[in-house]
């Protein structure tokens, strides 16, 4: 995901998501190469720093996605605050709502 498909989902209500991959962002092999293709290092890590422009919170290295239905669920987040941090942990958690 990067800046423009970040914003593209805020616009259209996005707040909260989640991934099972490592990163929000292509990998970092892949960014740096953006980079050193272009000398333009606003591609690191664009997706993260479209938080900067807009409000929403995702979430990495989820597990067990693949269990979810395709609807009727609701997913609670219990963050853990790591002091002086800008991201840290959580527990997610679905709940079956059918």
């Amino acid at each position: 995901m990067g800046r423009e498909a970040t914003l593209y989902l805020t616009e259209r209500g996005m707040r909260v998501c989640g991934t099972d991959a490592w990163s929000w962002d292509a990998p970092l092999a892949a960014q740096m190469a953006r980079v050193r293709d272009t000398g333009d290092w606003s591609l690191f890590w664009e997706g993260h720093k479209a938080g900067a422009d807009t409000v929403y919170c995702h979430m990495e290295k989820l597990a067990n996605l693949d269990q979810l239905p395709a609807t009727g669920f609701e997913v609670m987040c219990f963050p853990v605050k790591v002091e002086r941090g800008s991201a840290g942990w959580c527990r997610a958690v679905a709940r079956l709502t059918e």
